[in-house]
């Protein structure tokens, strides 16, 4: 049961109002009073308007009626309740992308249409922010420079340790937790709401899949069209389009441009001059950001029991988002900041290429999302770019610039499925779609310092068929040697479906080899970092971002057999370096101490290491990579 505490008129609130408007008066942009009503005049029983789009770009007028006022819905924050009395809203009820509707009492305005109130109900009630804690938004635009963003860091390691196969890249992995624990904490019946986030260009399946994801975190996930407004002129601004960016108007907040488009849908509130409000609750609710808005096209409102939504369209750029605040959203109307460019080539099995051109945003507190956002995108491009849904292998080759001058060199091969936890298999597809999102995730998202991407080139290859292989046997030519000789390594490899193949790699001992015993370790790239994350559990914690880097950059292949020669070792990992061969004395000290944090003990030294190509093939033309995946170990004896 809901209960309304009735307005009453209170000089200390209508001080407070005429205190904001005498504020921003002051400033290069003018409201007028008479534009707005403050709350300590709204009463229940009043009627009026509100603006929305219901098709097309043009907002359209709908009848409501003021039931009363909720105050400290929040703590210092109040919410006008309202019923929605005819016409199309009636039809509808609250939708989806209404949120920011400009609801207007008497020709002035009370507040955004914002909030839903339940499901099912006998009639279309909906919640309001009034104009006033709207209007506290440009106070706040006025001292960004004095505020920081709310950055929230992924768990520690996770994108890492994705990108480098010690963790399943599965897409709840990719899903940022704050946004699902922010969407929970709101109990009760009224909730913001739910923002369409349209998928332009997509694959329905994919579609459906961040639904599953994202519309618990407050979204309503909808196939969007791509753009059919004026593209942006070179500036990143359309005059055109811009013009259209008043009150009730579709506003979108962008993600990513291009060969798919991929925005948050609401509604303009306010605008004067260049400034605009929009939304009447939070987009995430970071504070000072900055990405591109754009005007938006409402195809139509899907009506629906469980929930009405506006099906809309990705448009042309029209501004930058300035402010993302618990009563709404700011824009400037104008040049929109810039994207990061990314271009994806796909070859098929036939020789044909496809390119595809992509635009995303790099606002630092959404980078936790962005990596999810990127893998739709890549999985989209890839799944439309093959022939068919036969079983093929992927060789990837590509780049991540940075603009500080710094590139991570991208290059691997995917089977056509690669087993994952002894449960069932992954399509090479999302294996090297969410491997390469999480690498970019681990630069962008990184808990160092901000990093700004200059641009991401990815071509992906189509080779027919699963070109994989398992290691079934490896031995040595002998089983002693001493410090400065040489021992072959065999091992036997039992490619998919094909016959057996015979490698053999030479590996020289270091003149310097201690104990009595070494070790050999051959396995395949990912199996090989698996080993020595489990025998080094600090080795891939990066304690920086030059150290983050370097590990993403040194990433093994699974194009390649790895052979590994260890000794034995009294060493330490510390911030992801080890320390050998320490002093006895020292390392006892240490033993009988609690290692914390990710330090912790190295008892082998790998003393080196080399990789092996596969080729198989009789003749150099006709190669064509296989990945391998095992690992097997050996002992060798090391006479002194």
């Amino acid at each position: 049961m809901m209960y309304f505490v009735n307005s009453t008129s209170t000089d200390k609130n209508m001080r407070r109002f005429f205190l904001i408007l005498t504020f921003l008066a002051a400033q290069p942009f003018r409201l007028i009073a008479q534009d707005f009503m403050p709350l300590a005049e709204v009463k229940p029983g009043m009627t009026g308007v509100g603006r929305t789009v219901f098709r097309g770009d043009r907002p359209e007028e709908f009848s409501i009626e003021v039931v009363d006022i909720m105050r400290n819905f929040y703590p210092k924050r109040n919410l006008i309740i309202i019923r929605l009395k005819d016409g199309k809203a009636e039809q509808t009820g609250v939708a989806a992308g209404m949120s920011g509707s400009p609801i207007y009492v008497n020709g002035k305005m009370i507040g955004a249409l914002s909030y839903s109130i339940g499901i099912f109900l006998r009639e279309h009630l909906a919640g309001v922010t009034p104009i006033e804690e709207m209007l506290e938004i440009f106070n706040r635009e006025e001292t960004r420079d004095r505020e920081l963003a709310a950055f929230v860091p992924p768990a520690p390691n996770k994108f890492l340790d994705m990108a480098l196969g010690l963790a399943e890249v599965s897409w709840e992995n990719f899903l940022p937790q704050d946004l699902l624990q922010r969407r929970a904490a709101l109990i009760g019946a009224i909730r913001p709401l739910d923002l369409p986030l349209a998928f332009g260009g997509m694959q329905p399946q994919l579609v459906e899949q961040a639904a599953n994801l994202l519309n618990p975190a407050g979204f309503q996930v909808i196939s969007g069209g791509g753009s059919s407004l004026p593209r942006a002129n070179a500036t990143g601004f359309d005059a055109e389009s811009a013009a259209l960016l008043q009150p009730g108007a579709a506003i979108g907040a962008v993600l990513m441009t291009g060969d798919a488009d991929i925005e948050a849908i609401g509604t303009v509130t306010y605008r004067r001059d260049n400034r605009v409000l929009a939304f009447g609750h939070p987009f995430f609710d970071t504070g000072p950001v900055e990405m591109p808005i754009s005007l938006a096209k409402i195809l139509l409102v899907v009506p629906s029991d469980f929930g009405s939504f506006k099906l809309g369209e990705s448009a042309s750029l029209v501004g930058t988002l300035r402010q993302d605040r618990t009563t709404g959203i700011f824009g400037v109307v104008g040049a929109s900041p810039g994207l990061t460019p990314m271009t994806v080539r796909y070859t098929d099995e036939v020789g044909k290429t496809s390119q595809f051109e992509f635009r995303f945003t790099e606002e630092r507190t959404i980078n936790t999302l962005m990596p999810l956002i990127m893998r739709f995108v890549l999985v989209n491009a890839l799944e439309s770019g093959r022939l068919a849904t036969g079983e093929n292998s992927l060789q990837l080759a590509g780049s991540i610039q940075l603009q500080s001058g710094r590139k991570i060199n991208l290059a691997d091969f995917y089977p056509g499925f690669t087993p994952i936890g002894g449960f069932g298999f992954v399509s090479g597809i999302l294996k090297s779609t969410g491997e390469v999102a999480s690498t970019l995730g681990a630069i962008m998202a990184n808990n160092f310092q901000p990093a700004k991407l200059a641009r991401v080139d990815l071509h992906f290859t189509s080779i027919p068929g699963r070109r994989s292989a398992s290691i079934e046997q490896v031995w040595i030519d002998r089983g002693e040697v001493e410090p400065g000789e040489t021992v072959t390594v065999f091992a036997r490899l039992k490619p998919f479906q094909g016959p057996e193949k015979l490698l053999h790699q030479k590996l020289a001992i270091p003149k310097n080899a201690e104990g009595r015993f070494l070790t050999i370790n051959v396995g395949g790239g990912d199996d090989m970092t698996q080993l020595e994350a489990r025998s080094a559990p600090g080795r891939f914690v990066a304690r920086s971002f030059h150290q983050l880097l370097s590990i993403l950059q040194e990433r093994r292949r699974n194009d390649f057999l790895y052979y590994q020669l260890r000794q034995p070792d009294q060493g330490l990992i510390i911030e992801g370096e080890q320390l050998s061969s320490l002093p006895p004395s020292i390392y006892s000290i240490l033993q009988s101490q609690n290692l914390k944090g990710n330090s912790s003990f190295a008892r082998e030294q790998v003393v080196a290491e080399t990789r092996q190509s596969l080729s198989f093939e009789a003749a150099a033309k006709d190669f064509k990579p296989f990945a391998v995946s095992g690992l097997k170990t050996l002992r060798l004896k090391l006479r002194l």
